[in-house]
Parts: structure tokens; C-alpha cells; sequence
């Protein structure tokens, strides 16, 4: 869990969103490890457009969730349609749909030997295809864009924390993804390099990114997310506007979790 404050707001304005339609679809996704049930038949849709924040304690199947959407983990049954394509079509080529899905993990998952800007062009490149001068041009854009375009010829162990969270997002959107997934993306920072971090993602926001975000960035929700999800042993069990989730929430067991993290 974070170690901020969550109740601290990230942004007083709340960003207003255009939605267009379904881009990510879950019909009874179930997700079993042997005998564990991490997935419990979810179902659930994402607008074009729109920020979903899912909340809940550790092993609610949050990360499981996000990754079964690109399918890093496969689910055991239920079906996920990402921008119309089925997922569990045999003939469908998987890869090709994640090149549209950016994930940004809790580790920033940069290559060490790399620098920032090889970093982020490295993917431009192979998957893209793209010439080395178009995907140099493409990386220093975005490097200017989450703040840090002094760090190009840096490696990621010269870095903070928050800075090598920040080209991971940049590499992310270098593949101009049309959805972005954030696993706890700031649990991994020490609390000053948090904000930076948000302010980035709250930016994507407003330009109309679609995001699914875990984490429990409470004041990020409120400024940026349509809707709230909670989840609690693998099965969502309340969901609304992040108002009425953190100041009304109907179930008792939501009720529980936020007075444990709002205080």
C-alpha cells in the first residue's frame, strides 16, 4: 500500500471526461491459481475515454484483473474483448493487441544497460518499425512531456525512483497505445516523488487517455477517475463515482477497507 496520505487531494479541479464507447469488455472472467480463486466470475466495461480506479486490499485480484485484459495472465474461463477483438479467439494474434495496451508495473522494468532515451525507443523500433531518427524524435517528445528531457543519455540507475517511473511511462505511450494500465505504478516511490508521478498520469487524464489504474491514490481518484471499483476476494463488490465510494460507500466491507486507509 502507499504511504502517502491518501486523503490528500492531488487536484482540485476534477477533470471532466468525454466517454465514447466500450473499449474493454469482461464477461464472467474467472482466475484460478490450483486451488486459489484470484478471479471470481468478474464482469466489467471500460468506456472509451474514461479512468477506472480499483481499490481493495492485497490479494483481491486486483493485478490479476489488469492483466488478464491483455492477457499476461490468461483467465481459466469468461471472455475479454479488447477494442472489439476477442481475446480468447485461437486465431487472434495477441501481441498485435498489446501493442495497443500500454502497462506500467509497480518495478519500473527498465533495462539497466540501457539509457533513457534507448529505453524508449528500443520497442519504437522492433515492434514499430520505426527508423531510428522517427523513434529518437518520438522518445525526446514524450521525455519533454513527463519532465525530464535532460535524462535522454542517462541510465536508469542515475535516476530517482519517481524519474525512471516517468520513462516507463514514457516508453508506454511511445507505442501510442489507444488503453494504459497502471499496476500500483507509485507504491514503489518514496513519498516525495509521488506527486510527480500523478501529475503525469493526471495530464494523460485530461488529454482522454483510457486508464485502468490500480492503486490506492485516494486524492488521484477524486481529481481524475469517472469510477471506483473495490474488490475484495476476487469479486468486485462495490462501484460508483469516487464520491459516492469513498464518502458513501453502501457495502460494509467497503466501508471497513476505506476506514482503515481514509483517516
Amino acid at each position: 500500500m502507499d504511504t502517502t496520505n491518501p486523503t490528500e487531494p492531488v487536484e482540485t479541479e476534477t477533470i471532466v471526461h468525454t466517454l465514447g464507447k466500450t473499449i474493454i469488455q469482461m464477461e464472467a472472467i474467472t482466475k484460478r491459481f490450483g486451488e486459489l480463486v484470484a478471479l471470481d466470475t468478474v464482469s466489467l466495461e471500460v468506456q472509451r475515454g474514461e479512468v477506472l480506479m480499483i481499490i481493495g486490499p492485497s490479494g483481491s485480484g486486483k493485478s490479476t484483473l489488469l492483466r488478464c485484459i491483455n492477457y499476461m495472465e490468461v483467465p481459466t474461463s469468461g471472455r475479454v474483448t479488447v477494442d472489439g477483438i476477442d481475446m480468447s479467439r485461437r486465431r487472434v494474434n495477441i501481441n498485435k493487441v498489446r501493442e495497443e495496451v500500454g502497462m506500467v508495473f509497480q518495478r519500473f522494468e527498465l533495462f539497466p544497460h540501457l539509457t533513457v532515451l534507448e529505453n524508449v525507443t528500443l520497442a519504437q523500433r522492433i515492434v514499430r518499425k520505426r527508423k531510428s531518427g522517427d523513434a529518437g524524435e518520438v522518445a525526446h517528445d514524450l521525455l519533454r512531456k513527463v519532465g525530464i528531457p535532460e535524462k535522454a543519455n542517462n541510465y536508469p540507475a542515475q535516476l530517482s525512483g519517481g524519474q525512471q517511473q516517468r520513462v516507463a511511462i514514457a516508453r508506454a505511450l511511445a507505442m501510442q497505445p489507444k488503453i494504459m494500465l497502471f499496476d500500483e505504478p507509485t507504491s514503489a516511490l518514496d513519498p516525495e516523488m509521488i506527486k510527480e508521478v500523478l501529475d503525469v498520469m493526471l495530464e494523460l487524464a485530461r488529454e482522454g487517455m483510457t486508464m485502468v489504474v490500480v492503486s490506492h491514490e485516494m486524492g488521484f481518484a477524486r481529481a481524475a477517475a469517472n469510477r471506483v471499483v473495490f474488490m475484495d476476494q476476487g469479486r468486485i463488490v462495490e462501484m460508483g463515482e469516487p464520491d459516492q465510494v469513498f464518502d458513501q460507500p453502501q457495502h460494509e466491507r467497503t466501508q471497513l477497507f476505506l476506514s482503515k486507509i481514509l483517516h
